[in-house]
């Protein structure tokens, strides 16, 4: 299941876009949720808070409150990993965008010929990369929760304190709703976490130093380190290492 958002500031072209991209992704066999967007600020905060996260984004580079390029800017700040395709009346405008990171360009007056190659072509790419994401549900507020999709190396670590389980993220944090941390160990524990403290897993690829009894994450975080556990963690971590050398 992918998710893809569409941003463009006139509605009528989203409302003529999407039956061209439920085709596309029909055709490759392909089950997406799509998310319309007429506001710029409104996928960029969706977009960081993981509400959802976005495989693919259609951005528009033509708008005028703030043209696409800036937005991919401030999404590239976000996230490195989503693939994006830019939307033009104008084929020029594709020049100057490599530090986008694009995947693919559509001219507005070509997309029923060149969407289903392109959607093709994106969708290949995020399989063969494969991605891990993880599903969580969350706590919101009013006492309601939903379900955030999370890509494996974006999670920092994860803790449990006064019996709520709090997950960290490169973003933001959150309370995961109806989780057993013990369970989460053992979910996590074959996936680069290690177990820091009783009630502390961390993802070693954050991790920037270690000392007697406490650990220093790349964010500049600290958190405690159990005696008992140091010592698998330098072994975990001195292995990492070694792989990266190797490399």
């Amino acid at each position: 299941m992918l998710n893809v958002a569409l941003c463009d500031d006139d509605s009528r072209f989203l409302d003529g876009i999407l039956p061209l991209i439920k085709k596309s992704l029909t055709a490759l066999k392909i089950k997406a949720s799509i998310y319309l967007f007429t506001n710029a600020n409104t996928l960029i905060q969706r977009f960081e808070e993981y509400n959802p996260y976005f495989d693919i984004i259609f951005l528009d580079i033509d708008m005028p409150l703030m043209n696409g390029k800036e937005v991919a800017r401030r999404l590239r700040l976000i996230d490195q990993k989503f693939k994006l395709v830019f939307i033009t009346s104008f084929e020029q405008e594709a020049l100057n965008t490599f530090q986008f990171n694009v995947s693919g360009f559509l001219p507005k007056l070509l997309l029923d010929k060149r969407m289903p190659a392109v959607i093709e072509r994106v969708a290949n790419a995020i399989y063969e990369e494969n991605p891990q994401t993880q599903i969580f549900k969350i706590n919101v507020n009013d006492n309601r929760n939903r379900i955030i999709k999370v890509p494996l190396n974006d999670i920092m670590y994860l803790e449990s304190i006064n019996r709520k389980i709090y997950l960290h993220t490169k973003r933001k944090a959150y309370v995961l709703h109806c989780y057993k941390f013990m369970d989460l160990i053992e979910q996590y524990k074959n996936l680069g976490f290690v177990e820091i403290y009783r009630t502390c897993i961390v993802n070693l690829k954050y991790i920037f130093s270690i000392d007697d009894l406490e650990i220093r994450l790349d964010n500049g975080t600290t958190l405690p380190l159990s005696r008992r556990k140091r010592q698998n963690v330098l072994d975990n971590f001195c292995e990492i290492i070694s792989e990266i050398k190797r490399c």
